[in-house]
């Protein structure tokens, strides 16, 4: 199963998020030091990046090819969902922010 792309684009929209919008997917780039020091440039220098979780399977293919910029993985590891991969980039990235 799924998340259906329709209340997904719909909660987005209302939001209205800071770009780039990142799926935490295990088809993603691999979230490493590098990846996590671009992720804390962009943090700093043009108003951040947000990340959207999935749960069961995954996202319907629409989401990655139309609202989605791109897609982040914490490697190879079985999780429920999301959560626990989007704590982990959080932490990464926040700990190279200057105080």
């Amino acid at each position: 199963m799924v998340l259906a792309p329709a209340p997904v684009f719909a909660c987005v929209e209302a939001v209205a998020p800071p770009r780039p919008l990142f799926l935490l997917d295990p088809g993603g780039r691999r979230l490493d030091q590098a990846v996590a020091r671009e992720l804390a440039a962009s943090a700093v220098g043009g108003g951040g990046f947000s990340l959207l979780c999935g749960r069961y399977e995954g996202f319907d293919q629409r989401i990655h090819d139309h609202l989605a910029d791109g897609a982040l993985s914490v490697g190879d590891v079985v999780l429920a969902g999301g959560e626990v991969a989007a704590m982990a980039v959080i932490e990464a990235v926040t700990r190279l922010l200057p105080a």
